[in-house]
This record gives structure tokens, sequence and C-alpha cells, in this order.
């Protein structure tokens, strides 16, 4: 279940960042393109995610885990240098919600490990 909400979660916030580069490009001071593709990976990721839900679950938890508490880590030193305030809080709360997922990741793990013994 962990993988699947992340991966609409995903989905959605990837849908978001394309569809309003054009209005945030210049507040993160990247290109429209830059900010189309950025958005369009995460769409990507939403799909590997997806598939990943329907392989065997210890791995994939894993594999997904390590990927958001990377993710959260790069969301919340980008949002060092961000251009405002706005900015950095929306870098911020990005980056509590994948750390979020990476927990409930942990967790999943956690029962899944409970359930094999």
């Amino acid at each position: 279940m962990s993988l699947r909400v992340d991966a609409l979660y995903c989905l959605l916030v990837g849908l978001l960042i394309a569809s309003t580069a054009p209005l945030t490009a210049t507040t993160v001071q990247l290109s429209a393109l830059v900010v189309v593709s950025i958005g369009g990976a995460v769409v990507l990721w939403a799909g590997v995610v997806w598939w990943l839900s329907l392989r065997p679950l210890a791995g994939s938890l894993r594999l997904v885990l390590v990927a958001n508490a990377l993710a959260a880590c790069v969301l919340a030193a980008v949002s060092v240098v961000a251009a405002s305030v706005l900015v950095l809080l929306t870098f911020v709360a990005v980056a509590i919600d994948v750390a979020a997922f990476a927990g409930s990741q942990i967790v999943a793990l956690r029962r899944l490990a409970r359930e094999l013994i």
C-alpha cells in the first residue's frame, strides 16, 4: 500500500510541477524546459514505483526507501539556496513529505519482517 500511495503522490506532484512550469520557472530561477523535465522525471518515477509495487515487496520497499531518503536530502539541500521564502518553504514541505514516505516504507518493512518470522 505504501508504494502505491507513494506512486500516486509522485504522479500528482510531477504533473503539478510540469503543468505550472511557465509560472514557477522564474521563481526557482530555472528555464521552463528544465522545470517541465523535472516534472516529467517525477511522473516517470511514479511509474517505476507503481511497477515496483507489483514486484516482491521487501526489495521494492528498500529501493524506494533509499530513493526517498536521497530525494529528501536533495530537496532539503536545494531549499538552502532557494530564491525566496516561498520557494524555501515549498522545498522544505516536499522534503518532509518525501521523508514521511520513507518512514512509511520503514514501517512496512518492519511489518513484513514480523510476518515472515
